[in-house]
């Protein structure tokens, strides 16, 4: 079995396949946002798998790619249901000869409404940080909180 790239090594990896895309068939397609380049914003290691946060003129994406145990082929877009700490998400499955099977959740596509990298890059990242991330139930939703009058007040829920 081959050794598992490093995480930096696979998002070299990711970032050169879709660089050549994006100056290649992509290079003068009208949903492609110029202030945007290609960049893996987060890759982080999760429940066996990597998950990345990627940015791209044409898109913002969530990919999961395999981990230290190898994917069952499968079919190209075919579906699968992920469950995060946040909720369960569809990814789509593809393979790429740059970097090998992954699986994707398009965040936003196109990604025209960014003016800056920079801002695309935390948006990505702060969606991949929030998928692995439980819901916070609000305080006032919890039945045995004891909610302050200024917090009933706050939330519109004060005595008339």
């Amino acid at each position: 079995m081959p050794a598992l790239p490093t995480s930096a090594q696979l998002a070299a990896r990711i970032e050169a396949h879709y660089r050549a895309v994006a100056a290649g068939p992509m290079a003068d397609v009208p949903l492609c946002n110029p202030r945007l380049s290609v960049r893996v914003a987060r890759l982080v290691e999760w429940d066996g798998v990597r998950v990345a946060a990627l940015v791209m003129p044409w898109a913002i994406n969530l990919l999961i790619l395999p981990g230290s145990e190898p994917w069952q082929a499968a079919e190209s877009l075919a579906k699968t249901r992920w469950r995060f700490p946040s909720g369960d998400y569809d990814f789509v499955y593809g393979a790429d000869v740059g970097f090998g099977p992954y699986q994707v959740c398009s965040l936003f596509s196109p990604a025209l409404e960014f003016d800056a990298m920079e801002t695309a890059c935390d948006t990505a990242s702060a969606a991949l940080i929030a998928l692995l991330q439980a819901p916070v139930e609000p305080v006032e939703a919890r039945p045995d909180a004891e909610v302050s009058g200024r917090r009933r007040w706050l939330f519109g829920r004060h005595a008339a």
